[in-house]
């Protein structure tokens, strides 16, 4: 089963740069199910920074198509990690802000 989401470059920007502060280099010492997870995800920050590449000079929103583990995945990551914001400037306000729509999004796609 496909979901398709639909971003602008400005989404799928906060999108890789949320994915890159967060995602972890190193798994050692991680259980077999995490490094698995993070692993996943490596192969989805890949396709989702080629997306970025491949659609920088468009304005209008693009779809992208995300078999249903990998967009449950990446639902799981941002909810893990969106907590993980500090409320401190205008900056991450506006990370949470754009995190929380894709987040609503893809959670609409999975149900």
């Amino acid at each position: 089963m496909k979901i398709q989401l639909e971003l602008t470059n400005y989404q799928l920007a906060f999108l890789n740069e949320f994915i890159a502060e967060k995602l972890p280099s190193n798994v050692h010492g991680y259980q077999k199910e995490f490094k698995s997870f993070i692993y996943q995800m490596r192969e989805i920050a890949g396709m989702l920074l080629k997306k970025a590449i491949d659609k920088r000079e468009r304005l209008k929103p693009f779809k992208i198509d995300l078999k249903y583990y990998e967009a449950f995945a990446l639902h799981r990551f941002l909810f893990t990690y969106i907590d993980y914001l500090p409320l401190v400037d205008n900056e991450t306000i506006e990370k949470r802000r754009i995190i929380r729509e894709i987040l609503g999004e893809i959670n609409q796609k999975l149900a």
